[in-house]
């Protein structure tokens, strides 16, 4: 094999590089986790640390999709002969971090069998504003998304998606995608855990509903300085330094 053919296929097996969609995609990540990391310790009404965190696990779960599925003949699990509306099946991970009364920043990873059973997944990352009356409340929420299946192309029937396209890469579709929505509704049960109702909108090509709970991690425990928001325990000890010193 002469040195001009091995040049071509090495260029052909790399993975594109989409320069604005990634440096957004860190830019968003960087932010959010600089964010959670500044924001102070949050302190309930009997003076105790409340705790900022909260974890979801939610089954993924229902899509529609709004024209119709692309490749109906390879869905397994469609409703009806359009792939309308077609059962998933898979988990999503959500890890939360309160900001304020109002907002909120989420990390969110989720593994499923897609619409047509092969594996799939997702990595998103994103601020969400948050508004609650009694036990009911709602949050909407933005992002970037990178989304990631075993290529379709092994299909007959299928041709390039208008979000997927050709973007493939040893044997995976993958998609960096900037401006990911979400909204969602909870109904408080208790204290510490939450009903939760997620829903996707990708339209005109697909919408995703996911269902599950959300509980409160209580990573922060004892008594606070209002004034600080620092442990009883750290302010006696530094009182108790001083004394000394």
């Amino acid at each position: 094999m002469d040195r001009d053919m091995k040049i071509r296929l090495f260029k052909n097996t790399q993975t594109p590089v989409h320069a604005p969609g990634l440096t957004f995609f860190l830019f968003m990540v960087l932010a959010v986790v600089g964010t959670v990391i500044a924001a102070p310790p949050s302190v309930g009404p009997k003076g105790l640390t409340d705790s900022q965190w909260k974890l979801s696990i939610q089954y993924l779960g229902l899509t529609y999709h709004p024209d119709g599925g692309a490749t109906p003949e390879v869905y397994p699990l469609k409703f009806d002969r359009h792939a309308y509306l077609v059962l998933d099946i898979g988990a999503v991970g959500k890890l939360d971090y309160r900001l304020g009364k109002y907002f909120f920043a989420r990390f969110t990873s989720g593994l499923y069998l897609d619409c047509a059973l092969l594996a799939a997944g997702c990595i998103h990352a994103g601020p969400r504003i948050h508004y609650s009356l009694g036990n009911n409340s709602i949050n909407l929420g933005i992002g970037p998304i990178f989304s990631f299946r075993r290529d379709w192309h092994r299909f007959e029937q299928f041709e390039d998606d208008d979000f997927y396209g050709d973007r493939v890469y040893k044997g995976w579709q993958y998609r960096l995608y900037g401006t990911a929505l979400e909204l969602e509704y909870l109904r408080k049960i208790n204290e510490s855990m939450e009903l939760q109702w997620s829903l996707i909108p990708g339209a005109p090509l697909v919408i995703t509903f996911l269902f599950g709970v959300r509980f409160k991690i209580p990573f922060q425990h004892g008594e606070v300085d209002n004034a600080r928001g620092r442990p009883a325990l750290q302010r006696g000890i530094a009182k108790t330094n001083k004394r000394h010193a």
